[in-house]
C-alpha cells in the first residue's frame, strides 16, 4: 500500500498538528502493510525539498503559508492562490507518477481548486478533520470517508451534513510527555523572563477563535483579586496589533512569542492553570499535555470527553464573565482526576488508521 498524506504542518513546523503528523508518519511507515508512504507538506527553512527516511518520503514542495508567521492580507491572499494553483497543476500528476493508492489529507487544506485536484487524482480519499473550522458539507464531495479525532468533531460533522455511515472516530494519538525536572522549569522561567511569581498559561496560536480576546479582559478582572499571579501567553501572534494593544491594556500579562515543543512542556509543568477558552477545538493537545503533567486546566466548552471526565474544569461558554467565574473556582481546586489516555496510544491509533486505509481500498 502506498498512501499520500497531505498536511501543511510537519516538523520543523511547531504546534500540535505538526507534532501529531511528525509522529504518525514515522509509525505508519514502520508497519508492514505500508510499502511506501509519501508525505506532502509545505517548504521549510533548512530541510531539503526531498527527504527519505526508509519507507517514508517527505516532499516539502508546497508554498509556505499556514506554517508561516502572520503576513499582510495581500500576501495571505496571494499565497492562498499560489497553493491552490500548485494543487490544480501538480497533484494529479504526482499521484500518477508516484503510483499513490490513496490520499489522506489534513482539512487545514481546503478550497475549490484543491478539491477539484483531489477528484481528478482518481484514487480513494479520506479527510482528516481535527477541528471545527472546515465545512463538512464541502468534504462530502471529495472524500469517501471522514476521520474525526474526537466525539465533538464527529458531532460537528454530523450536524454539518456528513453521513454517519462514512464517519470514523479515531482518537487523537497522544503520548504523555515526561515530567520536566525543577531545573528545566526554572530554566524556562529565566529564558523567557517570567520571574518567580505564579502564572497562568495560554499556549497556542493567538487568534480570535482561540478566545484570546475574551481571555485578556477576563484575566484583568481576575487579576485585581490575585495581583501576585501573571498570565503568560505563548504562540504565534496571528492577530497582530489588535492582540498587542489588548496585551498592553492587561496588567500582569506577558507575551513570550512562539516556543519549541520542549519549552512548551516545561512552561506547562510550571503553570498553576493552563487555559484554552477556544471555540474551534476538537480535542486540544495542550489540554491533554497539561492533564498528563498533573496541571489544573481551564478547558474549552462543549467537548464531550472533558465534560465526561473533568466537568469541573470545563467552561460553560466563551465569555469574560464565564472565564472569571471558572478561574476563581478552579484556583482553589486540586489537580483534576486522571484522564483516560489509553485510547490515545499511538499503537491503537495507527492500527485504526490502517483499517480505514484498507476500507478505502475495498
Amino acid at each position: 500500500m502506498h498512501p499520500l498524506i497531505i498536511t501543511p504542518l510537519f516538523p520543523p513546523a511547531v504546534g500540535g498538528s505538526a507534532t501529531y503528523f511528525g509522529q504518525l508518519a514515522g509509525l505508519l511507515a514502520s508497519r508492514p502493510e505500508i510499502d511506501r508512504l509519501t508525505l506532502l507538506t509545505e517548504q521549510a527553512s533548512g530541510p531539503p525539498p526531498l527527504e527519505e527516511r526508509g519507507k517514508l518520503v517527505i516532499l516539502r514542495l508546497l508554498p509556505r503559508r499556514i506554517s508561516m508567521p502572520p503576513r499582510p492580507y495581500l500576501w495571505h491572499a496571494a499565497s492562498y492562490l499560489q497553493t491552490q494553483f500548485w494543487f490544480a497543476r501538480r497533484l494529479p500528476g504526482l499521484v500518477k507518477t508516484e503510483q499513490i493508492d490513496l490520499i489522506h489529507f489534513h482539512t487545514r487544506y481546503r478550497g475549490r481548486w484543491f478539491y477539484q485536484a483531489l477528484r481528478r487524482s482518481a484514487v480513494p480519499v479520506v479527510a482528516d478533520l481535527r477541528d471545527k473550522l472546515t465545512d463538512p458539507a464541502q468534504l462530502l464531495s471529495v472524500s469517501q470517508l471522514l476521520m474525526c479525532c474526537c466525539e465533538g468533531v464527529r458531532d460537528f460533522a454530523l450536524t454539518g451534513g456528513y453521513p454517519a455511515s462514512r464517519l470514523r472516530v479515531i482518537p487523537m494519538a497522544f503520548t504523555p510527555p515526561p515530567m520536566p525536572d525543577a531545573a528545566e522549569i526554572q530554566q524556562i522561567r529565566a529564558t523567557l523572563h517570567i520571574g518567580a511569581e505564579p502564572y497562568l498559561l495560554f499556549l497556542g496560536d493567538i487568534t480570535a477563535n482561540k478566545g484570546v480576546l475574551d481571555l485578556l479582559p477576563a484575566f484583568a478582572r481576575w487579576h485585581e483579586r490575585h495581583p501576585q499571579v501573571k498570565l503568560v501567553l505563548a504562540g504565534v501572534n496571528r492577530l497582530g496589533k489588535t492582540f498587542l494593544d489588548a496585551m498592553s491594556a492587561t496588567p500582569g500579562a506577558l507575551y513570550v512569542g512562539s516556543v519549541a515543543h520542549e519549552q512548551a512542556v516545561a512552561l506547562i509543568a510550571g503553570a498553576e492553570i493552563v487555559l484554552l477558552p477556544s471555540r474551534s477545538e476538537g480535542l486540544p493537545r495542550v489540554m491533554l499535555e497539561a492533564l498528563a503533567l498533573n496541571r489544573r486546566v481551564l478547558a474549552p466548552p462543549h467537548i464531550p470527553e472533558f465534560e465526561r471526565y473533568i466537568p469541573d474544569y470545563a467552561l460553560s461558554e466563551i465569555s469574560a464573565p464565564a472565564i472569571v467565574a471558572a478561574l476563581e473556582r478552579i484556583w482553589s481546586y486540586p489537580p483534576p482526576p486522571p484522564f483516560p489516555f489509553e485510547p490515545h496510544r499511538f499503537s491503537h491509533v495507527v492500527t485504526q488508521i490502517l483499517n480505514v486505509y484498507h476500507e478505502l481500498q475495498r
